[in-house]
């Protein structure tokens, strides 16, 4: 997790082209394209691909959807490598449920760090970067074999 807080949009775009071109083996990622966040979501959908990069609209549909097994993968202990910064702490208890929908409410706080506005941007990070290693570019687990060794026929029926 990378938090920029102030930082011009083209200085944005050169972090995220330099972490995702840096990563061998992308298989996707996940933009949330509200506000701000739209025009580098469409870049990069355009740079990587749309089988690749979703611009995820975070709506009440998607919330509901995609926070539980967030929810349930803290619970279960497979999210352990997060960082342990009271920010990103207060992000993720930010998370209550609005009319039956897990989900980051409206209202912003202020950070404990700086004083800055914070919307729970982390619980939403950790929530696309959890969707996009489920659903983007699953596709059919196929299985293949080689061939049976020559010597191994040869000693066949024998």
């Amino acid at each position: 997790m990378l938090e920029l807080r102030n930082v011009p949009f083209k200085q944005q775009e050169q972090i995220t082209w330099y972490l995702m071109d840096g990563l061998p083996m992308l298989l996707g990622a996940a933009f949330d394209a509200q506000g701000n966040g739209a025009y580098l979501a469409e870049y990069a959908m355009q740079r990587y691909g749309a089988s690749r990069v979703q611009q995820v609209m975070p709506t009440e549909g998607w919330y509901r959807d995609n926070m539980p097994p967030v929810k349930a993968a803290l619970e279960d202990g497979n999210l352990v490598d997060l960082p342990k910064d009271e920010d990103t702490l207060d992000d993720l208890r930010a998370v209550q449920v609005v009319n039956g929908v897990p989900r980051v409410p409206e209202q912003r706080s202020k950070a404990k760090s700086d004083g800055g506005k914070r919307h729970g941007d982390a619980a939403i990070a950790l929530a696309l970067a959890y969707y996009a290693s489920r659903e983007i570019n699953k596709g059919p687990v196929t299985a293949s074999y080689r061939r049976r060794r020559t010597s191994a026929r040869l000693l066949e029926n024998y």
